[in-house]
């Protein structure tokens, strides 16, 4: 399961409130980086979606593991540093799955509201979900909840590896 996931926005507080209703979470301020957002479930899962300013980029950092790091009343216990040095990416590899309580018509609206390209799509005929594209650039497909259930029910080892290729492996 995925505890939580940190996307590039170039309005992080905007993009956080469009999360908070997708995750039914609360939205506030992230202390970690400066200009960031965090929208948290409310549902106990502990699914978080950070949202970083756009130009903000991860660093491996030099010092020892759980060295302390304050820049206020946040003290972070770990080595990563996050700093707004990167660039801005047109495309990129990455993207989350999630699954909302709002209906696939909810989720379109979201985007169109945003002027982000949203569309419904049928993945194969197994399930269902809405490409939300966070700034035109970052893909979050959002699974409404006949989608999610469909999801569930096809994303299995043993399913979902009949139609991919063949028997699971083990994992190593």
């Amino acid at each position: 399961m995925i505890a939580h996931v940190s996307i590039p926005a170039r309005d992080p507080r905007t993009v956080a409130e469009v999360f908070g209703a997708i995750i039914d979470g609360v939205v506030m301020p992230f202390p970690v980086v400066e200009g960031a957002f965090v929208a948290i479930a409310r549902d106990g899962s502990g699914l978080g979606v950070e949202v970083v300013p756009h130009t903000s980029a991860h660093h491996p950092g030099q010092g020892a593991p759980d060295s302390r790091v304050s820049d206020g009343p946040f003290v972070m216990p770990w080595e990563t540093q996050i700093r707004q040095d990167g660039a801005t990416q047109d495309a990129s590899g990455f993207h989350v799955a999630i699954t909302s309580k709002l209906s696939a018509d909810e989720i379109l609206a979201l985007g169109a509201a945003h002027g982000w390209r949203a569309v419904h799509c049928d993945r194969g005929g197994v399930f269902d979900l809405v490409e939300l594209w966070i700034d035109n650039r970052v893909l979050v497909e959002v699974l409404p909840p006949q989608g999610s259930a469909r999801y569930h029910a096809f994303y299995t080892p043993e399913v979902a590896g009949r139609m991919f290729a063949g028997p699971p492996h083990a994992s190593v």
